[in-house]
């Protein structure tokens, strides 16, 4: 099933605003995939309550695979004014987009894409978060490697800089 706010896509079944509890009962789900959602949310107060949903939702030993910008590929490219990092990111800093100036406004631009981003990801940040949820396991993921076969279903346009995590109940 595959929800979305704002049901502009065709694959979308329900509209719904996972800043709300979610429409589950405890321990219906098998299996979530948020995949570039969860960088939308406030940290402080939207992440902890859709975690915890996340947690009540599913099964034991069920899994919850997280897909975000990976905030410290970002900043170790800018840090180290790397093209080479910037280029395994999509981004050659020779031919930029013609609203998009400098290594620093790349950065930028990912992160606040259009004021739509509310936070920057890492791997030690996203684990605390699930694991505060309850989470019993937290691992890093590869593009379309995944615990549940079911979820490897990654979005190709977002593979060159994602951080991949996958929560087990």
């Amino acid at each position: 099933m595959n929800i979305d706010a704002l049901p502009r896509h065709a694959n979308i079944l329900v509209a719904y605003d996972i800043r709300r509890p979610l429409p589950f009962r405890t321990g219906q789900v098998k299996r979530l995939l948020a995949e570039h959602v969860v960088e939308h949310l406030d940290f402080r107060d939207e992440i902890p309550r859709l975690f915890r949903e996340m947690h009540r939702v599913l099964e034991m030993g069920g899994v919850a695979r997280i897909i975000v910008p990976d905030t410290a590929r970002y900043m170790s490219a800018y840090v180290h004014r790397s093209e080479d990092e910037f280029s395994a990111l999509g981004w050659d800093l020779h031919k930029l987009p013609a609203d998009i100036c400098t290594a620093m406004h790349v950065v930028n631009h990912v992160f606040h894409q259009d004021g739509e981003h509310r936070f920057g990801w890492d791997f030690e940040t996203m684990e605390m978060a699930l694991r505060r949820a309850g989470f019993a396991a937290v691992e890093r993921r590869r593009y379309r490697d995944s615990a549940d076969p079911a979820l490897a279903i990654d979005r190709e346009e977002h593979k060159a800089y994602s951080l991949i995590v996958e929560a087990t109940k």
